[in-house]
């Protein structure tokens, strides 16, 4: 089911129900690789002033909400009414809170969840992944790391694009050549949120892969660079807080994703009632 947060397209799908839309697509042979975005409260705040960030999530075929917030942003716009008075809206924000706070809202589909959960029954189904990008040899480690923990997964690595300007030229074609040659049925990239949903975008004419998505941060993770959030934490909205504790230096990033994030949100319900 589609639906708009900040005027951008995100798809309310379980995480059942995005493993099974990506399972059918793993089925299907040729055609252009499905485009998956795991979009997070930031990607909504960006979408605002990168029209072309915002077209890409459009074209994508499937968004899922990564984290809270989008959650609960469609949670309050489910609540309120366009002709509700500014102090019943605000009200019903610390109702959203409350409705986060007691998992009401629904679990995040996250590109760390997609990730393990696609690469675990990728040895079993036959699927073939391909990891790109990553600082450093991450990539690389990571796939020798999933590699020794299932022998029956057949995987391949690269580190791509280490800078911006990789991305484009010659060093990008032996990229891309090296992914067709593999022809993988997952291709995970990791070139940094946006950058990495653009890169997809235009080179899915190109990719010889059967489904592929950003993954962000998501090679540490899966590495250790980065613990894995408690259950807890997920379920009650607040894995942006243990990302915090872990990562002080996110502290800019983290304030749009929640603070400035849900400040325009609830924005633009005040001005939906003056229409």
């Amino acid at each position: 089911m589609n639906k708009q947060v900040l005027g951008t397209r995100v798809d309310l799908v379980t995480r059942d129900e995005s493993f099974s839309m990506i399972r059918d697509w793993l089925e299907l042979s040729g055609g252009r690789p499905k485009i998956v975005v795991t979009a997070y409260s930031e990607f909504f705040v960006t979408a605002l002033r990168d029209v072309d960030f915002g077209m890409v999530l459009e074209g994508a075929d499937l968004v899922t909400p990564d984290g809270i917030g989008p959650l609960a942003a469609i949670y309050f716009q489910g609540i309120t009414k366009s002709s509700d008075h500014a102090v019943i809206k605000f009200l019903k924000g610390i109702q959203t809170g409350a409705a986060i706070l007691s998992g009401r809202v629904g679990l995040p589909v996250s590109g760390y969840w997609l990730f393990k959960t696609l690469v675990g029954q990728a040895g079993e189904k036959g699927w073939k992944v391909f990891l790109l990008g990553g600082f450093g040899d991450t990539a690389e480690r990571l796939s020798h790391k999933l590699r020794s923990e299932n022998k029956e997964l057949r995987i391949e690595s690269d580190a791509g694009a280490q800078n911006g300007s990789e991305m484009e030229g010659a060093a990008n074609e032996k990229v891309i050549e090296k992914i067709n040659r593999f022809a993988p049925d997952l291709l995970f990239v990791a070139y940094g949120p946006v950058k990495q949903e653009k890169w997809l975008m235009a080179s899915k004419g190109r990719l010889n892969a059967r489904v592929a998505m950003g993954v962000g941060g998501t090679f540490d993770e899966a590495l250790g660079k980065i613990r894995e959030a408690p259950v807890l934490f997920e379920r009650i909205g607040l894995k942006w807080l243990w990302r915090l504790l872990q990562q002080p230096q996110r502290l800019p990033r983290i304030f749009k994703a929640t603070v400035v994030f849900a400040w325009l949100v609830f924005a633009k319900s005040l001005r939906s009632g003056k229409k």
